[in-house]
């Protein structure tokens, strides 16, 4: 199903969270510090992720009742993952398997809005509905722009 116009700039976001499990991953093959993966974890999750959570909480699950089992699913992925990120100051030499675990939620959790969510929405949802929801992301989206200090996902010198 083509992906309507007005989720569209929340799936390209979802692009950029299926790469912070794959920089993720790649910096644990490289064996890059977990000090550092988890500062990128922290900067990606305040610059791009939570803000990410919350427009989809604002602006696309307020179109669904709270009984709803999507809006249930995904509110509840979002508070796991939040967790999770707040977990990796307190791992204790478990870094790894935290970070590896975050990983897995976050594919998990983009794979089922874009194949189930997204397209329920877009089956539920009224033309105008999904108009106003559009408008509502764009007043408020920020798209995310890379400028952290060091690519240590593409090179093992980091």
């Amino acid at each position: 199903m083509k992906r309507d116009i007005n989720l569209q700039p929340l799936s390209r976001d979802h692009h950029h969270g299926l790469l912070l499990g794959w920089k993720i991953r790649q910096g644990l093959k490289y064996k890059i510090s977990t000090d550092l993966i988890r500062e990128y974890v922290r900067y990606f999750s305040k610059k791009a992720l939570f803000p990410h959570f919350r427009e989809e909480e604002n602006f696309v699950l307020s179109f669904l009742d709270d009984a709803d089992l999507y809006k249930q699913r995904t509110l509840f992925e979002h508070m796991d993952i939040k967790a999770t990120v707040a977990a990796l100051d307190d791992c204790n030499g478990r870094e790894a398997k935290f970070l590896l675990k975050l990983a897995g939620m976050l594919d998990d959790h983009i794979r089922f809005e874009e194949r189930e969510l997204f397209p329920y929405l877009q089956d539920r949802l009224s033309a105008a509905q999904l108009e106003e929801m559009g408008n509502s992301i764009n007043r408020d989206h920020k798209p995310f722009i890379e400028d952290f200090h060091t690519e240590f996902w593409n090179s093992p010198a980091g």
